[in-house]
């Protein structure tokens, strides 16, 4: 992966953020379902409205898929993966924790990552081999050997899933509490991803909604976390669900998750 379609992601990214930012505000507080929608979309619409063309100008050939809901196989060759807004209900009600995700995927792996969150102008990067990077600073995840110490987490299933969903999520909520010492349930999850590629955070699972991760899941691989399948292989952008953790807590947290 070159340093110049890197650094140009990155000033993309940067410049999304700083967009979003004047559209941001802590006293922001929808009144209702449809003022939210609104924001929502606005919200994207400012953050792709910028993304696209500066991406597109700085690898001509890649493909586009603004699908933060997307699932399943890609198609082969480069393609743009984006989240506009992840967190963008945290964002419209005046939280902090939203950030500006872009994947570049290869043949249907991440090969770039670029996570960042404006309010706390912290820039995540990764590349497939180059290692993942906070503001320039190399990161490795937790040393961490124990669940007994550990800080875990997971994201909310979104709206319209089935119940069996849902009841998945709370037995495994209750399982890894009853293993962690703190188990979180948040969004976005790429805010989660970069906590464990940070080692701020030992383990991180999902059920769902895979695809729009990726960029979270290499920064997380790039610092040398393990990140597999519930049947303990290696991830793939097409799987349904994953387990991101430190290496010295990941075999006990996927058997607490599938126990």
């Amino acid at each position: 992966m070159s340093q110049e379609l890197l650094a140009a992601t990155v000033a993309a990214v940067r410049a999304a953020g700083a967009r979003m930012m004047t559209r941001y505000s802590t006293e922001s507080r929808p009144p209702g379902l449809p003022e939210l929608l609104v924001n929502l979309q606005a919200n994207d619409a400012a953050v792709v409205d910028l993304l696209r063309p500066a991406l597109t100008e700085a690898l001509p050939s890649g493909g586009w898929l603004n699908d933060e809901h997307g699932s399943g196989p890609m198609a082969t060759g480069e393609w743009w993966l984006i989240d506009p807004v992840g967190g963008n209900v945290n964002a419209v009600h005046g939280m902090p924790d939203w950030n500006i995700g872009v994947s570049l995927v290869r043949d249907g792996r991440p090969v770039l990552g670029v996570v960042y969150f404006p309010v706390l102008d912290e820039m995540f990067t990764a590349t497939e081999g180059g290692g993942a990077y906070l503001n320039g600073v190399r990161l490795r995840v937790s040393a961490k050997t124990s669940l007994d110490g550990a800080l875990a987490g997971t994201g909310q299933a979104q709206p319209g899933h089935d119940p069996e969903l849902a009841t998945r999520m709370g037995s495994a909520f209750t399982a890894m509490t009853n293993a962690a010492l703190y188990v979180r349930v948040s969004v976005p999850v790429t805010h989660q991803l970069a906590q464990v590629a940070a080692g701020r955070m030992d383990v991180h699972w999902q059920f769902d909604n895979v695809r729009s991760h990726a960029a979270g899941v290499l920064l997380v691989q790039e610092a040398g976390g393990v990140v597999t399948d519930f049947e303990g292989k290696p991830w793939e952008l097409s799987d349904g669900s994953y387990l991101a953790a430190a290496p010295g807590v990941h075999a006990t947290a996927l058997e607490v998750l599938t126990d």
